[in-house]
């Protein structure tokens, strides 16, 4: 199979192409387009023809366009979930019952928030003030490869709904279901150019896409040390951007124990432990941190490892060989900086079922879980995007918050305590974009998604997405009732 860019509502083909490999399997399963300046350019240069009729479109027929393609990618959750799956090596169970899903219900969530854009009035003796918004122009969005289409539609689905036209760069290392969602956009019957692929590596492609003098904003999610380059050479833009995490999962010792610790094991083990909200750093009240570290590791070695096509099956492998040994060396580093490996590692364990077969050659790691981890070891403090728990005691509240905030990352937080009033204090206290209390991560399309510190600025969702998809403008209008300073003459 060959997948060309998507560009004025035609395939375009590309010069060069790369390989997208099957994790599980190692299979080859595309050949991309790989682009460069030039196809950025043409990209760009297409949303920007076609911004002008998109953007005077009324809002009720966006809408009634965005629902339509909702409506296809729910159509189409087997078939997406599949590809999603052979491509990232995500379990169908994630990809075909939550990610794919909730692609639709993005575009029928903001098919409904574009036709309620309202500004504010500011009435004064002598002034009226309101506001108008504006949308942006061309939007770049770049999207990662960890759950590319769920996120991807994140993006897509505000920017084009509140009139703006899109160029979506995917990661070079899930490129298939954005290619897919270009076509679906052009069946809805959104016009030619208003959504654009662009497909490639990030130096080739993404920078001159951000670059560009015609983009005026960027919506990304993706690592820290992107994020900055984008920042510091895409010049004057509107900017949205999701960064990295390494997010506190807080237990206290009056805690419902086993609620805790299913949303512990969920936090750091779904999409394979390569989530940027994951609850990766577990500190955990010294007076059940042991019974709590048994019970953790436990659960950890029953989940099931396996082939991602396999419904039964709870973790899949890593997205590519270089990912693979970037999480080997964390948990090779871990031992030597002191932390105890309670269960897994890259390694099969005796405990663990053989693999099948046919993915006995992928990307794999098992649920690795440290004990004994201090706060300033490297497997503490930097993000390692795969299924490894460090496990961290606290003495108490005062304790708990000064560990949460000790990092350069801010995404995300969870606080777990019977005592509302502690977890409120805790919830305020922590650094962090995100708290969720008594409970794992739940994405409401309401409320404001990003971080603080490394882990990103600005925020995304509901009408927070005005701030990166929307100009507001406010108009002053004289009521006649003063008397205007005569300069001159």
């Amino acid at each position: 199979m060959k997948i060309e860019h998507f560009i004025n509502g035609k395939p375009l083909a590309a010069r060069s192409y790369f390989e997208t490999v099957n994790p599980a399997t190692q299979e080859i399963l595309a050949e991309v387009a790989s682009g460069g300046a030039a196809e950025a350019d043409a990209a760009v240069s297409a949303a920007k023809t076609a911004f002008p009729s998109w953007a005077s479109k009324p809002a009720t027929e966006r809408a009634a366009l965005l629902r339509r393609l909702g409506d296809l990618i729910a159509q189409q959750v087997a078939a997406l979930a599949r590809t999603e799956t052979e491509d990232t090596g995500q379990p169908i169970a994630q990809t075909g019952k939550q990610l794919v899903p909730r692609a639709a219900d993005n575009f029928y969530y903001f098919a409904e928030m574009c036709v309620r854009v309202d500004g504010h009035t500011y009435p004064t003796p002598t002034h009226l003030n309101y506001t108008l918004f504006h949308p942006v122009g061309v939007c770049a969005l770049i999207s990662p490869w960890n759950v590319p289409f769920m996120t991807a539609t994140w993006k897509v689905a505000p920017a084009l709904a509140f009139g703006n036209t899109a160029v979506l760069k995917m990661s070079e290392l899930s490129p298939l279901t954005a290619a897919r969602l270009g076509e679906l956009a052009l069946e809805a019957g959104i016009p030619a150019g208003v959504l654009n692929i662009l497909h490639g590596y990030g130096p080739d492609a993404g920078e001159p896409l951000c670059r560009h003098p015609d983009v005026r904003a960027i919506s990304f999610t993706g690592s820290t040390a992107t994020g900055n380059r984008i920042v510091q050479s895409a010049g004057l833009k509107k900017f949205s951007m999701e960064l990295g995490g390494k997010s506190p999962f807080v237990v206290f010792a009056d805690a419902d124990r086993p609620r805790a610790l299913d949303a512990a094991l969920f936090m750091v083990f779904s999409n394979n432990g390569e989530r940027c909200t994951a609850g990766s750093r577990i500190l955990v009240q010294q007076s059940i941190y042991a019974d709590f570290a048994a019970q953790f590791a436990e659960r950890a070695r029953r989940l099931r490892v396996g082939d991602p096509l396999d419904d039964t099956t709870l973790i899949g492998p890593m997205i590519s060989r270089n990912h693979l040994a970037k999480v080997r060396g964390y948990i090779e580093a871990g031992p030597k900086e002191g932390a105890t490996l309670l269960c897994g590692g890259f390694d099969r364990p005796s405990y663990a079922p053989e693999l099948p077969s046919a993915v006995r050659s992928g990307n794999y790691v098992w649920p690795t879980v440290f004990a004994d981890v201090d706060n300033r070891m490297r497997i503490a403090q930097e993000e390692i995007f795969g299924p490894v728990a460090c496990l961290i005691p606290f003495s108490d509240e005062a304790d708990a918050i000064a560990k949460a905030n000790d990092t350069r990352y801010g995404l995300s937080s969870y606080v777990w305590s019977e005592n509302l009033g502690r977890a409120h204090r805790v919830a305020a206290a922590i650094e962090a974009g995100m708290c969720f209390v008594n409970s794992q991560n739940v994405r409401d399309l309401r409320q404001p998604f990003g971080g603080t510190k490394a882990s990103g600025i600005g925020r995304e969702g509901g009408t927070w997405s005005y701030e990166v998809f929307l100009e507001p403008k406010n108009v002053c209008v004289s009521l006649g009732a003063h008397h205007i300073p005569r300069w001159g003459g």
